[in-house]
């Protein structure tokens, strides 16, 4: 029997317990805890006690649990391994997901240019040459590679992340050098309805990718106390944004106790390294909103270049209804832009995480005392 079978046959085996007028309310709050990455196994259990409750009490399940999605969003996320409560936010955390990252990205970049090209150049003109749809897909590589550096950098690994970071500077400086010299070099590249089925058929492969087996939490049964603080530390830093300062402060009464204990570890006096930074890191707010600033100018630059090469286009002439079509885009953009740039709504994020980290900090307490 697959995997996929044998969740199936779970799911339905307690859906059929239910009654007809309760089922849709069972069915939603699973989708809940699917969406939630709680296992199947557990979500049985869950809709089996829900169901069980529902028999002794005489009441239907809204009335006992609330409304379904937020109980099964709750629910779920408490049934989420550590691992996955602490890089779930994450764009990937295994190899394979980098992988499929690359290939999505890479897949959806040609999709989008080949229809862009194809609605404005027309859909068999090569509107890219060859040596450019090759540093399209250098590029997307090099990325993945830095998204990575930044998945060790929140595993508390900040050397190797600006190492890595380091070599994605200097393939990026390789790839714009290999265009200089190329020059005049000009080889076809492929008809623009071309791209759009490439696209798809990368971001389909990266989909079908397998997915790997949670990584276990760092193991540091046997780290002595300085290296288990150095590590918080870096946690603290990398997954969390503290600043060298804050991190020092947030570990310092912590520190200051080890130093008056000599019994065990720091690892058993306060529980496994990235279960106690994440309970520390859900004590500080300014971090918090160091994030959300920073992904709100990350897209504000990407805006912004958009806008700058409709603008140049605009500037050059001619004007025709495809980039009239862009630069409205590109205003919608820029308005979505001001509005996210708004205190209010920075502010609204960043209490928003912050309770997420809360929520988190417990969960993974509740999974350390396990």
């Amino acid at each position: 029997m697959s995997e996929k079978q044998r969740k199936k046959v779970l799911w339905d085996a307690e859906l059929e317990l239910w009654l007809d007028s309760q089922r849709e309310w069972a069915e939603t709050a699973a989708a809940a805890m699917v969406f939630a990455d709680a296992p199947v196994e557990a979500i049985s259990k869950d809709l089996a006690l829900v169901r069980e409750s529902m028999t002794a009490s005489g009441q239907d399940a809204a009335a006992l649990f609330g409304e379904p999605y937020a109980y099964g969003r709750k629910t779920g996320k408490r049934h989420r391994a550590a691992p996955q409560v602490l890089e779930g936010a994450l764009i990937f955390n295994t190899f394979n997901g980098a992988v499929r990252t690359v290939l999505a990205s890479l897949g959806m970049l040609l999709l989008l240019l080949g229809i862009w090209t194809g609605f404005s150049d027309g859909w068999m003109n090569e509107s890219y040459a060859g040596p450019v749809i090759l540093l399209f897909v250098s590029i997307t590589v090099l990325m993945g590679i830095a998204f990575w550096g930044w998945l060790l950098r929140t595993r508390g690994r900040l050397r190797i992340a600006l190492a890595i970071w380091g070599a994605v500077l200097l393939g990026f400086a390789g790839s714009s050098g290999l265009m200089v010299a190329l020059g005049d070099f000009d080889a076809a590249g492929p008809p623009n309805w071309v791209m759009p089925l490439v696209g798809l058929i990368l971001v389909a492969i990266g989909l079908k990718l397998p997915d790997e087996k949670a990584r276990e939490l760092i193991d540091d049964a046997e780290w002595d106390d300085e290296r288990y603080f150095n590590h918080a530390s870096n946690l603290l830093r990398g997954r969390y944004l503290f600043t060298r300062t804050q991190a020092q402060i947030a570990l310092a009464e912590a520190q200051a106790h080890r130093r008056e204990s000599s019994d065990g570890g720091a690892s058993d006096e306060f529980g496994n390294v990235e279960v106690f930074a994440a309970q520390l890191a859900a004590t500080l707010r300014t971090p918090v909103k160091r994030g959300v600033l920073l992904r709100r100018v990350g897209f504000s630059v990407v805006v912004a270049f958009f806008g700058f090469n409709i603008i140049s286009v605009l500037f050059e002439g001619p004007i025709t209804t495809w980039l009239v079509i862009q630069a409205v885009i590109w205003l919608g953009l820029v308005a979505l832009t001001v509005f996210t740039l708004r205190p209010t709504q920075i502010r609204a994020e960043t209490n928003e995480r912050q309770r997420e980290r809360k929520a988190d900090a417990r969960i993974l307490a509740t999974t350390d005392d396990d």
